[in-house]
């Protein structure tokens, strides 16, 4: 995880952590009401982040995301094209001979055709060139990611991207090239259209797609602050003890916990009192999981 997702994922977590500590002191003798919840797994979305910044996009080039053969170019030199309009097809080539349905070559923002490199009809091999584009609104967002990743980055995909000066307003863009970068990284040079906090210079986060995993969660409100760090109040009946946990981020369900737990323990989500190891509490009632 980058510098910049990470400062966020903690500033996010320390504002729940924060909210969940503010608790009155229990009036003594008195057994403190709580509310329990279900650690539980969810399936979640994978993203790799790198950080970035935006540079002049002269004249883009589109290049095969795969090898195959190119049919129906729709455009010529001059042509002007939108964003999403189609450019031309490309059926992958399969050693097998298996039929395979084609790839879909789409304009990345709106832009003129400055040339054209290809023709129809001919076999590619995987980052020859297609397309050259050219235009006054494109900009070039460069990005460093690990050189080994799985799945890999490729030319095509479609990543997004998020500017500090525009922190709700995120842009989709599309890799247009992978080029080496030093010590085993490679940047990713993204095509994007001109929005406000997206200008030359200006810095980046990049998030890119990269599949979906199991991960184990607490509800919210179940990750407490204290001296030893990050904790989860486990109730034993009708008792509830510290235990630390590796907290990762704040999602919509709850919060994505690395280590420390298992499914299915029973935490405290709310208490009306500040919580210690080994306190006797009244649990009011369970959420569901």
């Amino acid at each position: 995880m980058s510098a910049y997702r990470s400062r966020a994922a903690l500033i996010a977590l320390g504002a729940l952590l924060a909210a969940c500590a503010r608790h009155s002191t229990p009036t003594s003798g008195a057994a403190p009401q709580v509310t329990v919840g279900r650690a539980f797994t969810t399936r979640l979305a994978v993203v790799r982040t790198a950080v970035g910044d935006v540079e002049p996009g002269a004249s883009p080039v589109i290049t095969a995301p795969v090898g195959g053969r190119l049919t129906g170019i729709s455009v010529q030199s001059g042509s002007v094209v939108v964003a999403g309009e189609i450019l031309a097809r490309l059926r992958p080539s399969d050693p097998a001979g298996a039929p395979r349905p084609a790839l879909v070559i789409r304009a990345p923002v709106n832009a003129r055709v400055a040339r054209v490199f290809a023709q129809d009809g001919r076999r590619l091999h995987p980052g020859q060139r297609l397309f050259g584009l050219a235009g006054a609104s494109i900009r070039t967002a460069r990005a460093p990611f690990p050189a080994v990743l799985h799945p890999p980055l490729r030319i095509g995909q479609r990543v997004l991207l998020h500017s500090p000066l525009a922190p709700r307003s995120p842009v989709t863009g599309t890799i247009a090239r992978l080029t080496p970068a030093k010590r085993n990284a490679l940047y990713a040079w993204i095509t994007l259209p001109p929005r406000p906090g997206f200008t030359v210079g200006s810095p980046l986060r990049v998030d890119v797609m990269a599949g979906s995993a199991q991960r184990l969660l607490v509800p919210p409100g179940a990750v407490f602050l204290r001296r030893v760090g990050t904790v989860v109040f486990v109730v034993r009946g009708r008792h509830v003890y510290e235990q630390r946990v590796r907290a990762a981020r704040v999602v919509s369900q709850g919060v994505v916990v690395r280590s420390g737990l298992r499914p299915g323990t029973e935490v405290v989500t709310h208490a009306q009192a500040r919580l210690t190891n080994g306190m006797r509490v009244r649990i009011a009632r369970h959420l569901a999981p």
